[in-house]
């Protein structure tokens, strides 16, 4: 009788054994520890995914795989350079920078005498002895007539990107290209002013003037491509009167010396700066042509600019200087 019992109990172990063995490997099927060692019996490379919502296969494999081939393709894209923006963009301009893109007030020559019209627009300072760029329409009268009042015009310079620009100088005109007769082509509206004295009536003007002006360096605007990086820095009209910097990219040229963008240019951005990928001055925004839905911006080029300056106006005689 003993050992009869003895019989029963082993034969209940070990079923007891073999159902705990059915339990643990249907939990582990169920959590999935066993699909690798089911695939590697099964004889063939098949991958067996699960149904998603919608019915279709969600294979993980064939998903990570999908994503490596997206971000190779990106990457040989960026590589190649096959983008229009540049992949090491700085996000802001610096405090030299944005000194040195200063705001015009030039009045007429009748200002007081019968006139009240001031024009505004944008400059830059392109020397360290306070040379600025702008453009020829920006020192004109309201008849366009190029000012001859002295002080040319009033120079308004940032210090809060926040609020508007605050008159510290005041400036002459040195040269200006004269607008040609009967063309049907862009002229070439260039003036140059030079910083020459603090304004003296001005609430936050400086004693003296600076020993150095901030000042923007120059980059190449004959290297400059269509799809290429650019951006506008002025004072426009719609701006609420602060620094404005809009990005865009050069879409096209007209003629010897104009650059075409979308980069979003309005009045008061006349005479600003176009600059490229590394903040380097390539160009003055000067015009804005309206379609029926979208408008144009045109930029002269600053290698005719310079080279204007450098072998016409520096050896001329006269404030008029033909391009």
């Amino acid at each position: 009788m003993k050992t009869y019992s003895r019989i029963i109990i082993i034969i209940l172990a070990v079923l007891l054994f073999l159902a705990s063995l059915v339990i643990v490997g249907f939990i582990l099927y169920e959590q999935g520890v066993l699909d690798g060692v089911t695939n590697g019996f099964s004889g063939d490379n098949r991958v067996f995914g699960s149904k998603d919502k919608e019915g279709g296969i969600n294979n993980n494999d064939d998903t990570q795989s999908r994503i490596e081939q997206l971000e190779g393709k990106i990457k040989q894209l960026e590589d190649d350079r096959m983008v229009p923006f540049p992949e090491k963009k700085a996000s802001l301009l610096t405090e030299e920078q944005i000194g040195a893109i200063v705001e015009l007030w030039c009045p007429d020559d009748y200002y007081g005498f019968g006139s009240s019209f001031v024009s505004i627009g944008s400059g830059i300072i392109v020397g360290p002895d306070g040379l600025i760029i702008t453009n020829r329409h920006v020192v004109s009268n309201e008849d366009w007539s190029v000012i001859n009042a002295l002080p040319t015009c009033f120079v308004a310079v940032t210090e809060d990107i926040t609020e508007e620009p605050v008159i510290k100088y005041t400036a002459n005109i040195i040269a200006y290209a004269p607008e040609p007769s009967a063309s049907g082509n862009f002229d070439f509206d260039v003036a140059i002013l030079r910083i020459n004295d603090v304004c003296h009536d001005c609430e936050y003007a400086p004693a003296n003037l600076p020993s150095e002006f901030p000042y923007l360096t120059t980059g190449y605007s004959s290297g400059m491509d269509i799809g290429n990086y650019i951006a506008i820095a002025g004072y426009p009209e719609i701006g609420s009167g602060t620094f404005n910097f809009t990005e865009g990219i050069v879409s096209g040229r007209v003629g010897e010396f104009v650059l075409k963008t979308d980069a979003k240019i309005d009045s008061g951005n006349s005479g600003g700066a176009a600059l490229n990928s590394q903040h380097q001055l390539v160009g003055v925004p000067t015009w804005t042509i309206s379609g029926s839905a979208e408008s144009m911006g045109y930029i002269i080029g600053i290698d005719q600019v310079f080279s204007w300056y450098n072998n016409k106006v520096t050896s001329a005689t006269s404030v008029k200087v033909p391009y």
